[in-house]
């Protein structure tokens, strides 16, 4: 359950991973970025890009806006929404707990993917936990504290 459970917590953000294209001759592509909306508290709604291979510690790209957000900690959480059960949670904070600790973090939150649970485990080579059904709607969710640039 452990390895399951690490496997998750690196695959559970930004689940739905829509990968930059390519420029002709240009050198390598540039790194994929998971793009998603998430709701910042007294700040509204934002739609964010943000490398999908970080750990959750890279900096997300405000999109169709100038400014981006340094995340300092998040919390990931798996639920099985049909049976209402949490899966897995955990939290990382960035530098244990002292990354950006002299800036004003907010909070932001987000749902990086709600989709059956056979597509959720099936993408990523997992077998489904014990006691979830593939046709399980699984639902990644995010809560992250987040220094914003503007």
């Amino acid at each position: 359950m452990k390895q399951t459970a690490l496997a998750l917590l690196t695959s559970a953000v930004g689940t739905i991973a829509l990968l930059s294209g390519t420029a002709g001759a240009s050198g390598p592509a540039p790194p994929p970025k998971d793009i998603f909306v998430v709701e910042c508290e007294g700040l509204g709604s934002f739609t964010v890009a943000a490398p999908a291979s970080e750990w959750g510690h890279g900096v997300a790209q405000l999109v169709a806006e100038k400014g981006h957000g340094i995340p300092v900690s998040s919390t990931i959480t798996l639920t099985d929404v049909t049976t209402n059960t949490v899966l897995f949670s955990e939290t990382d904070a960035k530098g244990i707990g002292q990354g950006n600790h002299n800036k004003t973090a907010t909070t932001c939150s987000g749902t990086d993917a709600e989709v059956p649970a056979s597509t959720f485990f099936g993408e990523r080579g997992l077998e489904l936990p014990e006691g979830v059904s593939p046709e399980d709607i699984i639902r990644a969710f995010t809560e992250s504290q987040v220094v914003i640039k503007r």
